[in-house]
């Protein structure tokens, strides 16, 4: 009975062989690439996708990623044999990758008779992650212009990246779209504006990887001199000007009166010498068109000017002074004070990425050397000054913060065994400094990599970054 069994069970068994085999060699289809996504641009440490369709009656059962280099041996079995299967594979580029190498990976599909077919991809690693730059030559931010006889407002916009695919310009007074190639272009254009008030311009550049990049500015254009911000400053060239991340020049305080608004502005500041020299200014990064000093003929009486040239409010001594100008007399007033607020033994730079040398940064941690960002334990102390209290300076370097992939930025703190008093920015203007509250300030990428000096008053909690 077993030997008659066993017989049976050899028969069947021969004839399913035999049918699989007779089903392998009837199928004479093979897969076909439906789509293909054959050269991929990524960066090492980067997950890309593998992407395809692929196709074939008969079914398909398998599909096989291969690049040894890379340890990639990846196959991925379809039991439910699809006749169009959409491939899309992450992987995660070895962080030991060189940059801008050239990997050839190969896929494979396979049908359930055991045809295939081969395709490659070339991946690139030389993703552009960059956003493209914007120069803003004219108008300058936040200005105002007198209305006139026309050209009040003249566009000068130069944009740059390594390859540059479209220009848009948005506002209620001109929309405009430009598809653009190479790595700058140059935008002008004059308008004429017929109505007061506030114009604002958002200005977006994309590349050809898909970066993007917007700036906004506003101009008023008014029929008198009113101004909604005014900046006093003691350098004397645009170039000085713009030669920092922020805080030149410094903000002042507008009068919110109903009959002061947009002519009354206070500015406090510190004379580090006697006889230093002022002026005010309406736009943040130029003296033109509009710079007011001080008449040399007429004591506490303002003088307007176009350029740096205009003669400077002289402060006489050293130390803080509060000064105010008044557009409706044209008049203003320089006062010195003595502030009554508490001096800081200490303050400390916490964060990511800010480096006192090669090896020292905010990420290290100053008692055992291990890595530990933004941390009272890893904050690096400032310089103090030695003529005042509260004010303090160190020279860092921003980088990129190796091996972490979280923001590069700072805050600063007074204490080196606990988070308070500590300082953050003001989202808005990241030159004023906010006790125990505020926003971490983040680099950009474009801010990486350089080297600064940072100035910090604690009494004005004001913070200018100057490149050094």
């Amino acid at each position: 009975m077993k030997t008659s069994l066993l017989f049976v069970v050899c028969i069947v068994m021969t004839i399913m062989s035999c049918n699989d085999e007779d089903d392998s060699q009837g199928i004479n289809s093979t897969p076909e690439f439906i789509s293909f996504v054959d050269a991929i641009s990524s960066l090492p440490g980067e997950t890309l996708t593998f992407e395809a369709g692929i196709s074939d009656p008969a079914g398909i059962k398998s599909i096989n990623i291969k690049y040894e280099s890379w340890f990639l041996d990846k196959t991925i079995f379809k039991d439910s044999l699809p006749d169009v299967y959409e491939l899309a594979y992450d992987f995660i580029v070895p962080d030991d990758a060189e940059m801008n190498s050239v990997h050839t990976i190969v896929i494979t599909a396979y049908n359930v008779g055991g045809n295939q077919i081969t395709k490659n991809v070339v991946v690139t690693l030389d993703k552009d992650v960059t956003n493209p730059t914007i120069q803003i030559v004219s108008p300058t931010n936040q200005s105002t212009v007198l209305i006139g006889d026309g050209n009040e407002i003249v566009l000068d916009i130069t944009v740059s990246d390594a390859e540059l695919a479209e220009f848009k310009i948005e506002s209620s007074v001109l929309n405009e779209t430009k598809a653009i190639s190479g790595e700058t272009y140059n935008y002008i254009r004059a308008l004429d504006i017929s109505t007061l008030g506030n114009y604002e311009f958002a200005i977006t550049v994309t590349d050809a990887s898909g970066n993007i990049r917007t700036e906004t500015i506003s101009v008023n254009v008014l029929d008198e001199l009113l101004f909604e911000v005014m900046y006093i400053t003691d350098v004397t060239s645009n170039a000085a000007l713009n030669d920092d991340l922020f805080g030149v020049p410094y903000s002042t305080i507008a009068s919110t009166a109903s009959t002061e608004d947009g002519y009354v502005f206070t500015g406090k500041y510190y004379s580090s010498t006697p006889n230093s020299e002022v002026r005010f200014i309406p736009q943040q990064t130029a003296f033109e068109p509009y710079s007011f000093g001080a008449d040399p003929n007429a004591m506490g009486e303002l003088i307007l000017g176009n350029d740096a040239s205009v003669s400077p409010i002289v402060v006489p001594g050293v130390g803080y002074y509060e000064i105010t100008m008044d557009l409706r007399d044209q008049s203003y007033v320089v006062e010195p004070y003595v502030p009554i607020d508490t001096a800081f033994d200490q303050v400390y730079v916490l964060g990511r990425g800010v480096y006192l040398d090669a090896t020292s940064s905010t990420c290290v941690d100053n008692s055992d050397g291990s890595t530990r960002c933004w941390h009272f334990l890893s904050g690096k102390p400032f310089i103090p000054d030695s003529n005042n209290p509260y004010l303090w300076t160190i020279d860092v370097t921003a980088q990129d913060q190796p091996d972490d992939n979280g923001a590069n930025g700072f805050i600063l703190n007074a204490n080196p065994e606990g988070w308070g008093p500590f300082w953050r920015v003001d989202a808005n203007d990241p030159s004023v400094t906010i006790p125990n509250a505020g926003a971490n300030y983040v680099f950009d990428d474009s801010s990486l990599n350089k080297d600064y000096t940072f100035v910090f008053d604690t009494h004005l909690n004001r913070l200018v970054v100057k490149n050094r």
